[in-house]
């Protein structure tokens, strides 16, 4: 589904637009010209709708150049073995993303906790998957007629990023689950989630300049994503947290 001129929606769960699986995160497809990136791979539990999605927009596998995670939370890297299989596509994360899923690691994920709190049934399972390649921060590269610039923005897991993406006319902001709309942030009970970190990262993304914003979970912003951030970052300055997403 398009939701804005290079970006389409291919996932999202009860915290977004309930399309498809409860616990998916956003899913976002980003046309860089001739080719695609796609923007993590949701929890794995419906990637069949996610791949109905990616052709009912039209994108052909031969398209999609890489998948870019933002982190290795099993709501948006549990998809990602079966989407490397059925896309032939690369898999890109950074340094402690890709160690986690390469291993499948549940406890560097926090899906042994999240089991415990009945986030995740039992049965979910994170599936190991090989890293084509990983991310530091501040590499920039380019695909299509897009540079993409990867952003470490630790806080809500040591090994969140974020990803800036340059159109020829417009930046737009993929923030995982670093900011979300209303200035809102994402802090739970896990071992790897470190306020401080998260405040950093907040000021480290206000110094970037991007029209848009398109965030793991809940809406996005088409234009005016900075008055969103904004709006986080007025809350640092008063010594107080942003609000909870959830």
């Amino acid at each position: 589904m398009r939701i804005a001129e290079n970006v389409y929606l291919l996932a999202s769960g009860a915290l977004g637009t309930g399309m498809t699986h409860p616990n998916d995160c956003n899913v976002y497809a980003v046309r860089c010209g001739h080719e695609f990136v796609l923007i993590d791979s949701g929890v794995g539990r419906e990637t069949g709708c996610v791949l109905n999605n990616l052709a009912a927009d039209a994108v052909g596998p031969g398209k999609v150049h890489s998948l870019l995670l933002t982190h290795a939370h099993l709501d948006h890297s549990g998809g990602v073995r079966q989407l490397r299989k059925a896309l032939d596509l690369r898999v890109c994360a950074s340094a402690g993303c890709a160690k986690a899923l390469e291993a499948g690691d549940e406890g560097a994920i926090s899906l042994d906790v999240a089991k415990r709190a009945g986030i995740y049934p039992q049965d979910f399972e994170f599936s190991s998957c090989p890293v084509d390649r990983v991310f530091a921060d501040g590499e920039q590269f380019q695909v299509g007629d897009c540079e993409v610039e990867v952003v470490a923005t630790p806080g809500h897991s040591h090994d969140m990023v974020s990803y800036l993406i340059r159109t020829p006319r417009e930046a737009i902001l993929f923030s995982g689950d670093t900011l979300f709309f209303g200035g809102k942030v994402l802090l739970s009970n896990v071992y790897d989630c470190n306020v401080q970190d998260y405040a950093c990262s907040l000021r480290k993304l206000a110094r970037q300049s991007f029209d848009a914003l398109f965030p793991g979970h809940s809406l996005w912003v088409v234009r005016g994503a900075a008055a969103h951030l904004k709006t986080a970052i007025d809350a640092l300055n008063r010594l107080l947290l942003p609000s909870n997403l959830i």
